[in-house]
């Protein structure tokens, strides 16, 4: 099993990029001196980033400027600075959860069937984490190359940054040019880091608590699974045994179903605000990332950046939802499980009489669903992903029609 998990493309992934931003459990002093580190670089990255756009944002609203390029990036850069402070601050239950997924969902003892089930988790869990990531990573160096791209088309010999500093330097020259390029490059390379990694990290959680309730599901179906014995005067005797053990083995399945209950409700107070953000600002970065790539009259190189970006939004928020979905949907599937239980084959003795009984709570518990929400707002499903997509092209559609008038006027 810990082979198996050291070779997980979505594990690895998600620790190189955690371990970046200072955001992993350190194995030593040193190594926990280094993540202390890195967090404290992550922040003053984030925290340059969030001052050069407010500042951006200003100038160009008086200047007459691109306002909707540079509100684009200010919404990119207030995503990324909500994730990563929500995380600061849930540090500890942050890193706790990572632990118990490393110890009770991967290195439990598992059967042939349950493994598949895990194996098919961590399939879906390398596709969303590979394509996000490799779409982040584009959108990093798009930002980065623009400029060296756009200087090359108009062969123009005055350097160029990715972002307006507006100050009174000559900023095209050494060493005020390469110094503010490092400053800009690496703050491109953390926001680009926060704004995707942590969902990674998320998708991982959820899609991997979601395949427990399955192998949950799994164990309920065969908790009874009595085989009759060719003496028919055994019987009686035979079903007593086997309904006190199956009863003794239905109070761990009990405990484990709490136990996902409770992983769901710490994981639910880690992330909600994050997904309330994202609900809430992404309808409006995919509109300004549609209308950047469609309308917008700018370059090519920078054009591009923002075809990353909307397939980056797109796949993103369909695997933050598609995750949450999945988590109501195998929590509620647990009662369907248990109902499927062969529990009319056991004796009407004490232990038959209460497995029964049990049998009905977890049933009734399991209709109310675990679920992720938007700060307790409302629940996210895959229903949330198609309602943004249809707030996004309304959005869109008005801003062109304003668009348009601006342009007849």
């Amino acid at each position: 099993m810990q082979t198996e998990i050291e070779s997980d493309t979505s594990v690895n992934l998600s620790k190189f990029f955690l371990k970046n931003v200072g955001l992993w459990k350190a194995k030593d002093h040193a190594e926990e001196y280094k993540m202390k580190l890195l967090t404290i670089y992550t922040i003053w990255n984030i925290v340059l980033a969030v001052l050069v756009e407010l500042r951006d944002v200003y100038f160009t609203w008086f200047f007459h400027g691109d306002i909707l390029y540079v509100c684009t990036n200010c919404l990119s850069v207030m995503i990324s600075t909500i994730k990563l402070g929500v995380i600061l601050a849930h540090k500890v239950e942050f890193m706790d959860l990572i632990d118990y997924m490393y110890d009770h969902f991967w290195n439990a003892d598992y059967d042939f069937h349950e493994k598949r089930i895990l194996q098919n988790c961590r399939k879906t869990c390398v596709l969303f984490t590979s394509c996000v990531t490799t779409i982040g990573i584009c959108v990093i160096i798009s930002y980065i190359a623009t400029p060296f791209i756009v200087r090359i088309q108009s062969n123009s010999s005055e350097r160029i940054l990715p972002f307006d500093m507006w100050l009174n330097l000559p900023t095209s020259e050494t060493p005020y040019y390469e110094t503010l390029l490092g400053i800009q490059v690496s703050g491109v390379y953390f926001i680009g880091i926060c704004y995707f990694c942590f969902d990674n990290v998320f998708c991982i959680m959820s899609l991997h608590l979601s395949s427990q309730f399955r192998i949950l599901q799994y164990r309920l179906t065969k908790l009874i699974d009595v085989q009759y014995q060719s003496n028919e005067k055994s019987i009686d005797s035979v079903l007593a045994d086997y309904a006190l053990k199956s009863y003794e083995q239905f109070k761990n399945y009990v405990r484990q179903h709490q136990t996902l209950i409770d992983y769901c409700e710490k994981l639910e107070n880690v992330y909600t605000k994050i997904i309330l953000g994202q609900v809430l600002l992404f309808s409006v970065l995919i509109c300004l990332f549609g209308y950047q790539v469609l309308l917008a009259n700018t370059t090519l190189a920078r054009r591009s950046i923002f075809v990353f970006l909307i397939c980056g939004a797109m796949v993103l928020l369909f695997m933050f939802t598609y995750s949450c979905h999945m988590v109501i949907e195998q929590s509620e599937n647990i009662a369907v499980a248990a109902y499927s239980a062969l529990w009319t084959r056991m004796p009407m003795n004490q232990s038959g009489k209460s497995l029964r009984k049990d049998l009905i709570m977890i049933i009734g518990r399991s209709r109310r669903v675990c679920c992720l929400t938007a700060n307790g707002f409302f629940p996210v499903s895959l229903e949330t992903y198609t309602t943004i997509l249809s707030t996004a092209a309304s959005y869109f559609t008005l801003l062109r029609n304003n668009t348009d008038e601006a342009v007849e006027t």
